[in-house]
């Protein structure tokens, strides 16, 4: 009796225990993800271009659903490391360009020294402030966001500065978390779902035109700006 009952006090300890390091990963991966504090440069490299991201992030697949044509222009805003501006870069090339814009200063200079290691001339960075792109007036194709939409405030006045930056048949790009509990990404209160998303675009003047479902954890989502949106600033 005493020893069955130790058993279960052991198991639930177990369970216990385990269930608060799921928890402690959780967080991290969503300060992990914060658009803020990346002092330690090097520390966040590994965990935006870890092995075990790519096999949920699809990276190869995203792109190659983008189809995207040599002589593009890609903007990759809160690029972060360049994990996908690299491989836009790749895409675009050899007469094409993908620009990282970040508001981090380190994850900038990351990017420009990633790109001379890679001497990909196509692949470019810069920094911008948190609430404007800095886009020249149709200057890309496509712009895109991956995981970063959720940090920005007054997101629907910035949808509509991207819509003067983009060229006659550009296109707006989203990658997000689902809102509910996975095994990756932020807690669901912190997300916004794809009814919100889909929302905000159109409160901006933009209208969904494609969707795409091949990826676990997230929605993929492509937009186009109505020919008013495009034109005004």
């Amino acid at each position: 009796m005493k020893s069955g009952f130790r058993k279960t006090c052991v198991a639930m300890f177990a369970l216990v225990l385990a269930l608060s390091i799921s928890q402690a990963v959780s967080a991290q991966e969503h300060v992990q993800s914060a658009h803020h504090g990346f002092h330690n440069v090097e520390h966040w490299a590994r965990a935006f271009e870890s092995p075990a991201r790519t096999k949920w992030q699809k990276p190869g697949e995203v792109v190659r659903a983008l189809n995207l044509r040599p002589g593009q222009t890609v903007a990759d805003i809160g690029a972060g490391t360049g994990y996908f501006t690299r491989r836009f870069a790749s895409a675009v090339a050899p007469s094409g360009e993908a620009i990282g814009l970040d508001v981090e200063p380190a994850m900038v200079a990351y990017m420009k020294t990633d790109a001379k290691r890679l001497g990909a001339k196509d692949y470019q960075a810069r920094l911008v402030k948190a609430d404007d792109p800095g886009l020249a007036p149709r200057s890309v194709d496509a712009v895109f966001f991956c995981d970063t939409l959720h940090h920005l405030e007054h997101r629907v006045a910035y949808f509509r500065r991207l819509a003067p930056g983009l060229r006659p048949g550009g296109r707006v790009v989203v990658v997000d978390f689902k809102k509910k509990t996975l095994p990756v990404g932020p807690p669901p209160a912190d997300k916004i779902s794809r009814e919100e998303m889909i929302g905000e675009f159109r409160a901006a003047g933009y209208r969904l035109v494609r969707e795409h479902h091949f990826l676990p954890y997230q929605y993929f989502l492509e937009f186009e700006p109505e020919p008013r949106a495009q034109l005004s600033k």
